[in-house]
């Protein structure tokens, strides 16, 4: 726990820096060179290093505030720079130190791992950030050539971290074969479409009132998994996150928390609303819905306000699972 907002720090014999004791957030080890599917998009990290989405184009007011509400608790505060509720590698990278002692399961141990040495490098990067930020304080508006060439040593620095840091993280692509993983990048390309076009997707929940809450899909990482074409996420109102993998659906309650449910044992079955019985409670509370997506055994039920690109994500899957 840090009591104070910043530190001083030595860099030369005659030179002392101002260094922020808060979180610098970054899309280091996030953003990969071999895709552009979030290159002009902001990522937004959403609790722990590595985890998060890529914003994506929307005309959803909706969406707007749920974006602003994650980008608003990023904003440096001593309250929660007392309390711990920024992220943090230490405190991360001791937690995973002590899950992986409990994990019998071979393939979380793994992702585990691969997580536990990305945070050791990521906490490297995240400390020259702040270094580089210091300097850049310190110098203001005045070009001088001391400081440029130690901001430019540790841009260096970082460069290098970045090879590190694409060698030690879990990747995707090396776990399955060409045909499955071609399937899951079609999958993927039908999500992303299908999260364009529906402006509004609801998860049903007994829960709440009127048992539909607004929710929201989109592009991300976890536990920087390195996937190139980046996890479709979905999210339910319960504060679970989904994450599909090429064989599984990965299922987030936190970045340490989580089970890897076999995709090929999981139905996940589409309906057009239009065709069904609706309900009088479905048609006050979500009057534009077209269609559902149904998981019986996740017992989760998602409802969008378009029905075809729907239907060609779940036909998508279900090629995906043919070659599993």
């Amino acid at each position: 726990m840090s009591i104070f907002p910043f530190k001083y720090k030595r860099l030369s014999r005659d030179l002392f820096v101002k260094v922020s004791n808060h979180f610098h957030y970054s899309d280091f080890g996030v953003r990969f060179g071999t895709d552009e599917t979030g290159a002009s998009r902001r990522f937004i990290c959403t609790g722990t290093p590595g985890t998060g989405f890529f914003e994506r184009e929307s005309e959803s007011h909706s969406y707007h505030m749920f974006v602003r509400g994650h980008m608003a608790a990023q904003k440096p505060r001593y309250l929660n720079l007392l309390l711990n509720r920024e992220p943090n590698y230490d405190r991360e990278l001791a937690k995973v130190h002590e899950v992986t002692k409990t994990i019998d399961d071979p393939r979380k141990s793994e992702i585990l791992e691969c997580y536990a040495s990305a945070l050791t490098i990521g906490r490297m990067e995240e400390e020259l950030q702040r270094l580089i930020r210091a300097v850049k304080d310190k110098m203001g508006h005045h070009h001088k050539k001391h400081l440029v060439s130690i901001i430019s040593h540790y841009k260096r620095k970082i460069s290098l971290l970045e090879r590190d840091m694409a060698s030690v993280e879990y990747k995707l692509k090396e776990h399955y074969s060409e045909e499955t993983w071609q399937a899951y990048e079609e999958a993927v390309e039908a999500f992303g479409k299908m999260v364009n076009r529906c402006r509004r997707v609801w998860h049903h929940n007994d829960n709440v009132s009127g048992k539909f809450a607004q929710v929201f899909f989109d592009l991300g990482v976890f536990d920087f998994i390195r996937a190139d074409c980046y996890l479709p996420m979905m999210r339910d109102s319960l504060g679970t996150t989904y994450y599909l993998l090429p064989d599984a659906l990965l299922v987030a309650r936190g970045s340490l928390d989580f089970d890897l449910v076999p995709l090929k044992t999981l139905t996940m079955v589409v309906q057009d609303t239009s065709i069904e019985e609706t309900t009088e409670l479905l048609s006050s509370y979500i009057g534009d819905a077209a269609s559902m997506i149904l998981i019986p055994g996740m017992n989760l039920t998602f409802y969008f306000n378009h029905v075809q690109v729907v239907v060609d994500f779940i036909q998508a899957v279900d090629k995906l699972k043919a070659t599993l």
